[in-house]
């Protein structure tokens, strides 16, 4: 009798199951693959553009959608997209990475800079701010020109979805994070796909890593072998965000499984309260009466950003 070759385990499940590095690759793939068929993420009509950054999260979800399609031979419906901040040092490494992955994948690359669309690099304008003792974090900085910056850049390319790579670590801090703040106008537009109503203008958001921990994500990467810097945004460190990200590991050492659980009880919530969300947050989109973008007011964050960004 032959004697099988034993291979190590690369990861343990939940239950207690140990997984070999093809077995954890094969688990991992058939999880974000379940995702995108569960949530209807995307269908076959779909022009697919993948918001990148050359972090580990967006190479993954690039990889994987472009994975899923190819079986269908519908790859060339997807671009990627990366919008460079800006940031000395940090931004310019990841996008260099991201080109060589985008050519051997043959994925057309898109890059779109904060410096081009708004005036000003992250790194300039934050030291603007400062210089003007204004309140204003550089991450909600950052958030709303980026925000803004994946809508028209995708809304460009003709998409009709955008792919992101938040998974389970950055969705269950965004629960938390609008729950802490109040903010349930925005808490009741999270989940796997964006949004509770529809407009031309806005071009929806879908997350087939929803289901994955950052832990998994990580693993398959250097599994894969893909070519990923694991640094962490250097504006990140101290945030409200970042307080949160140390709570909810913490929390996990302790109760395996309390993210799952976060997400599971928001999608819960959400399912039995969509109507209500519906009604009472889904009004009919308006825009800024300045750049013309989807906004909730009548100049939108953006506007106003660039306006105290101004030198004087």
């Amino acid at each position: 009798m032959e004697n099988k070759i034993k291979y190590p385990p690369v990861y343990r499940l939940e239950n207690g199951k140990e997984l070999t590095k093809l077995e954890f690759i094969k688990y991992f793939e058939n999880k974000v693959f379940k995702t995108i068929r569960k949530f209807k993420l995307f269908n076959l009509e779909d022009k697919i553009v993948v918001a990148v950054s050359g972090g580990k999260d967006s190479i993954t979800v690039l990889y994987l959608t472009h994975k899923y399609l190819s079986r269908k031979k519908l790859e060339k419906n997807i671009t990627a997209l990366v919008i460079d901040e800006g940031i000395k040092d940090y931004r310019e490494h990841t996008i260099k990475s991201l080109k060589e992955f985008c050519k051997n994948l043959k994925v057309k690359l898109v890059i779109k800079s904060y410096k081009n669309l708004f005036g000003k690099s992250l790194d300039t304008s934050v030291k603007i701010l400062k210089d003007k003792n204004k309140n204003i974090s550089a991450c909600n900085l950052c958030g709303t020109f980026r925000r803004t910056a994946l809508n028209s850049g995708a809304r460009e390319l003709k998409a009709t979805k955008v792919v992101t790579g938040h998974n389970v670590d950055d969705e269950a801090q965004n629960i938390l994070l609008n729950v802490f703040k109040n903010n349930l106008k925005i808490f009741a537009r999270l989940g796997p796909d964006n949004g509770l109503i529809r407009d031309n203008m806005f071009i929806p958001r879908v997350k087939p890593l929803y289901l994955c921990t950052e832990k998994e994500v990580r693993l398959y990467t250097i599994l894969k072998g893909f070519d990923v810097k694991y640094d962490e945004c250097p504006y990140s460190k101290g945030t409200f965000r970042d307080n949160i990200s140390s709570m909810l590991n913490k929390l996990e050492d302790e109760h395996k499984g309390i993210k799952h659980s976060i997400l599971n009880f928001y999608l819960d919530l959400k399912d039995l309260n969509k109507d209500i969300f519906v009604t009472k947050f889904g009004d009919k989109i308006t825009y800024c009466s300045k750049c013309k973008e989807p906004s909730q007011r009548k100049i939108c964050n953006t506007c106003i950003l660039k306006e105290i960004l101004k030198e004087k």
